[in-house]
């Protein structure tokens, strides 16, 4: 898959799923859907994609479920660089 087609991926599910490429999704992925959507699997816990700051990250509860924590936050423009790389 070209790099900059995860780009292009999460902008088309963000569209789809929340009518603006600039908005935030979030919810439960496979670890297939996040491999096919972004190229890697961040983790079991809820997938959040921000298209404003163009994000994504695994949001995990914590503290017996009453708080969560940001994991893996990861930049689209690290994506298209680690793409390159490998």
């Amino acid at each position: 898959m070209n790099a900059y087609q995860y780009v292009e991926n999460l902008t088309a599910f963000l569209q789809q799923n929340t009518g603006s490429c600039l908005s935030v999704w979030s919810g439960k992925m496979t670890a297939t859907d996040q491999r096919k959507l972004f190229g890697r699997f961040l983790g079991k816990g809820t997938i959040v994609i921000n298209g404003a700051n163009e994000t994504i990250c695994n949001r995990v509860k914590v503290c017996f479920g009453l708080d969560w924590d940001d994991r893996s936050t990861t930049s689209w423009s690290e994506l298209v660089v680690q793409h390159q790389n490998t």
